[in-house]
């Protein structure tokens, strides 16, 4: 089966796709710009989760050497 590309001479099916493009840029862009901030908020929580564990293991540690002390 062979499809066909129609009637457009080279020239125009050039155009049109460089008319597309400069459509499409912006949001483009905007999509970049989202996929930045959604791993920016990403690494941030993983970051808080990652220290939060570390606050906890800190305060367990902390907790034992005070109990330790104390008897």
């Amino acid at each position: 089966m062979v499809v066909s590309a129609g009637p457009w001479s080279s020239e125009k099916a050039e155009t049109n796709i460089l008319e597309i493009n400069e459509k499409l840029r912006p949001q483009l862009a905007e999509n970049k710009q989202q996929f930045r901030n959604l791993k920016e908020k990403c690494f941030v929580t993983q970051l808080a989760g990652f220290l939060a564990n570390r606050q906890k293991k800190y305060s367990n540690i902390k907790s034992w050497f005070t109990l330790r002390n104390e008897s």
